[in-house]
């Protein structure tokens, strides 16, 4: 059982202290929510991103987004509820992965990662992609997680 109540507020947290990639490969701009089986994460859609082409986000950048979302969570849950380092992890695979659109410059992703099953080292997770309440994009993902 997680003790949220020593947990620092997610807005508060620097996204990047909890992830591998760093700028300008970094694509989640804030933590908005962890809770025990759900995480999420935004990025406002700017156009200088790597994954921006003719004022959309890329499937690539939706997709590198969503498994940073993943990321970001493991790392808050290593760093702020076990106190250790930050582990790395990696896609094991993705399925049924679905663009409903694709986003444009200025509008702001949240991805939400839901952890349905955790079992040894391996993490299966949905995750739901949504613009203003919209759902553009939505994945199963499985995580792989270095020793």
């Amino acid at each position: 059982m997680i003790d949220f109540h020593t947990l620092p507020a997610p807005a508060d947290v620097d996204v990047r202290t909890l992830l591998p990639q760093q700028p300008p490969f970094v694509m989640v701009d804030t933590l908005v929510h962890f809770g025990e089986r759900t995480t999420t994460c935004a990025l406002t859609v700017r156009p200088d991103n790597l994954f921006c082409d003719e004022g959309c986000f890329s499937p690539a950048g939706i997709t590198e987004s969503i498994a940073q979302t993943c990321a970001v969570r493991l790392g808050f849950y290593n760093k702020y509820v076990l106190h250790q380092a930050v582990q790395i992890g990696y896609i094991g695979a993705i399925r049924d992965l679905t663009f409903h659109r694709l986003p444009r410059v200025g509008e702001r992703l949240d991805t939400t990662v839901t952890i349905c099953e955790e079992v040894m080292g391996m993490t299966l997770a949905e995750a739901v992609v949504e613009v203003d309440g919209e759902r553009i994009a939505e994945a199963w993902f499985k995580i792989a997680l270095q020793p």
